[in-house]
Formats: structure tokens, sequence, C-alpha cells
């Protein structure tokens, strides 16, 4: 569906059959906010190592929605060498399940 380059440069998918399969049935209120998953992976606020898997990373941007209040837009990425691919994304309402800080904007 798309690649993007992250601030750290590292290049980011998402593909249709992620999309397709993965993110919309589990996660239906995403279908509102593909073009915010981009700009989260283009301009995070932070980036954290995930407290599970260590080639995980989880990237966080803040929102504010007329209907959903403010929440941070979660994006989980494999990642695979230099290249990662987008696993799930879904809003949460704080930064808890993110592990190691491994990046945050200036």
């Amino acid at each position: 569906m798309f690649k993007v380059k992250d601030p750290r440069g590292i290049t980011v998918s998402l593909s249709r059959v992620c999309w397709n399969n993965h993110i919309i049935p589990e996660h239906p209120i995403m279908k509102h906010f593909h073009k915010e998953i981009k700009q989260t992976l283009e301009d995070p606020d932070c980036i954290f190592q995930s407290k599970i898997s260590k080639t995980s990373h989880l990237y966080f941007r803040g929102h504010t929605h007329f209907k959903y209040g403010h929440f941070y837009l979660l994006v989980v990425v494999e990642i695979k060498v230099h290249h990662g691919y987008v696993k799930t994304s879904f809003p949460v309402y704080n930064l808890s399940k993110g592990g190691e800080l491994l990046w945050k904007k200036d």
C-alpha cells in the first residue's frame, strides 16, 4: 500500500495483505486512520523497542479526533535489517506498551 522512511532512515512498508487481513478485521476503527498510520511512521513523537519482541519497534504519535478525544496512534513494525514491515496498528491512550526508548522527537 505504501513505503516510507522513518526519522532514523529505516524504510517501512505497509502491505495490502496486512491492512485487509489483520488491521481492519482486528481493529475496525482503523479504517478511519489510514493516512495517520503513514504520518505516524514518517513523523512519530517517539519510537520504543517492544517489551515482548526485540525486533518489534513501536511508533507513537499523538492525535486528537472530535469523536475519540486525544489518543496515540500505535504502529507496530517488525524490523528486518534496515527495512520494517507494519504488523498492526491501533489507538492507545498512553505509552505504557513501550519498552526501551529508541528515538524521541526534539
